[in-house]
């Protein structure tokens, strides 16, 4: 059967099928990005945090935009080509969509990875520090000594000591460990205790028996639990497992069990009593309370009611090194541990700082907390932790002497800095701070700023934020060591770490697969659109003007979104 206006218009529309379809397909994208920008509206307006301002680098994103401006005009020229029967020309103009639409992709992968590698840290008592922690080339790696406390070590004949391992893990000297049977055990996280331990001679043993009662012996004279493991069986994923399936087989039992007694006490309730009410006003009522108190005496005796949870004895102590993703706690308890799965590791904290070579500095959030209780911010910032560390406080007190400058330059024109300007040092300032001192230890930082003579870095030195393989920039980033006990957070700059991000990646992300299905549909018509062509040459250009008209509402949606998410 032929499917009529496929290729030809309708005479009452004007339209034919395909265009038809893509502009009912664009209406709802633009309801899909519309929600999403209002969304990011709205959680701008009413955030309870200061919001990340200019927080991504312009050029990677001016460029884009400028790519698939390139592009949008390019398909055109395409489309256009093949109304006037010029396949060559139709080749070039599609192949320079593409290679755009390929040179957006690597643009916003070079900016994704630098997201991905740059860390943050909250400190406890004030902002956040960012910097690099996990780039290869600069991650540290140390050893443990004798007394328990970490040092770094470099490489000998081009090796680490075997001993040693990454930093910023946690490290915790390990008595006894209580396994979770309510949710599954991470298989991962136990070979990896049992792997550690193994290493150091330690022994993982059960503390007491785990045993629950068979089923056909519930309520029989003299019964006896069956044990399911003996004290002192030692840890492995198979026992786990085992005491895991016998626990989920006992509330299964227990489940129906006492689902049997509600049914049967609702049943006394409406029969018996004559009383047929909702359930909340039931409950209330005293004879009821009465009955549920008696099927609680009744339940007891026929309730397997298995433990949820073993505790194993470590015996000596483990130090164990693990990875503090593995936390639901931050590491700030010294007493115990929080794994993911909800195993709980009692012992002792050991000395775990994060090296960060910091490459900013924000208190724009202490300072929004100081003012809400009527503080000082200036006072407050003073007494954290960051201002007390040596090497940040040259920062902060180079930063200082340039808001002192910016203040009076902006005063002449009857402005004052933002609290962008007062409370965030960038990679940039650092970066500049460290040149001006470098090259004259005397340098008047506020007579710079007045003047505007402090040399920022370009957008070229940052093309996707601050350079860490360039040695002349990474030695202005000093290296700190934060004790865990100030880590309240950490995170690469992912959606983990605040709600900006996760709008970032979300909308942009989205956008990207917009990017790649609409290159890929492109794509089709360059390589395989000759067919098409030598059938009915406005078949494919009808097919090429609905791809373009999608590949201008991508163009479209970037348009707005660089403005949103990188200027303001």
């Amino acid at each position: 059967m032929e499917i009529p206006f496929v290729v030809n218009a309708r005479k009452d529309t004007g339209l034919n099928n395909s265009k038809v379809g893509i502009w009912l397909f664009l209406a709802s994208e633009v309801t899909l990005f519309g929600g999403l920008f209002s969304g990011y509206l709205f959680l701008r307006l009413y955030a309870d945090y200061p919001w990340p301002e200019r927080a991504l680098p312009i050029l990677p994103g001016l460029i884009n935009t400028f790519i698939l401006i390139g592009s949008s005009v390019t398909v055109v020229f395409a489309w256009a080509a093949l109304k006037m029967r010029e396949w060559r020309k139709f080749q070039v103009h599609m192949s320079i969509t593409i290679a755009c639409a390929l040179g957006f992709m690597v643009l916003k992968a070079i900016e994704y990875n630098a997201k991905f590698s740059h860390h943050a840290v909250r400190i406890s008592d004030s902002g956040p520090v960012e910097g690099y922690g996990i780039l290869e080339g600069h991650k540290k790696k140390v050893v443990l000594e004798e007394n328990d406390r970490l040092h770094v070590v470099h490489k000998e004949n081009g090796k680490y000591p075997e001993e040693s391992f990454d930093a910023n893990r946690i490290v915790f000297k390990a008595s006894e460990m209580t396994f979770t049977l309510t949710r599954p055990v991470h298989d991962a996280f136990v070979i990896e205790i049992l792997k550690q331990a193994a290493k150091r001679d330690s022994k993982i043993t059960l503390v007491e028996d785990y045993a629950v009662m068979d089923e056909d012996q519930i309520g029989k004279d003299g019964a006896e639990k069956t044990k399911v493991l003996k004290a002192g069986d030692e840890l492995t994923t198979d026992a786990l497992d085992k005491a895991e399936n016998v626990f989920l087989d006992s509330r299964a039992h227990d489940s129906a069990i006492r689902t049997n007694f509600e049914k049967a006490s609702w049943a006394w309730i409406r029969d018996e009593k004559g009383i047929d009410k909702p359930g909340y006003n039931i409950i209330d009522l005293e004879v009821w309370k009465e009955r549920r108190k008696e099927d609680n005496e009744k339940l007891k005796p026929l309730m397997i009611g298995a433990e949820s949870g073993i505790t194993f004895r470590v015996e000596p102590a483990l130090t164990l090194i693990l990875e503090p993703s593995w936390m639901t706690s931050n590491g700030r308890n010294t007493e115990q541990l929080k794994l993911r799965d909800d195993t709980v590791i009692k012992g002792e904290m050991l000395e775990s700082p994060m090296i960060l070579g910091v490459d900013a500095i924000d208190f724009s959030f202490t300072a929004m907390r100081a003012r809400e209780q009527g503080l000082d911010p200036a006072a407050v910032i003073e007494k954290s932790w960051i201002v007390q560390e040596p090497q940040l406080k040259a920062i902060w007190e180079n930063h200082q002497e340039w808001l002192k400058g910016e203040t009076a330059r902006l005063a002449k024109k009857d402005r004052e800095p933002s609290d962008l300007d007062k409370y965030r040092v960038t990679w940039q300032k650092i970066v500049a701070y460290g040149q001006a001192k470098e090259a004259d230890p005397d340098a008047d930082l506020a007579k710079m700023a007045e003047e505007q003579t402090l040399a920022l870095p370009g957008w070229l030195d940052g093309f996707a934020g601050a350079d860490h393989y360039n040695p002349e920039m990474v030695k202005h980033f000093p290296e700190v060591s934060i004790p865990r006990d100030k880590v309240d957070f950490e995170s690469t700059f992912t959606p983990k770490w605040n709600t900006y991000y996760a709008i970032y990646f979300t909308i942009t992300g989205l956008h990207g697969l917009h990017v790649i299905g609409g290159m890929i549909v492109l794509g089709y018509y360059l390589f395989f659109g000759r067919k098409m062509y030598d059938s009915n040459p406005d078949w494919l250009a009808n097919r090429v003007e609905v791809g373009g008209l999608f590949w201008h509402f991508v163009d479209l949606v970037w348009i707005f979104l660089f403005p949103i998410l990188y200027l303001m």
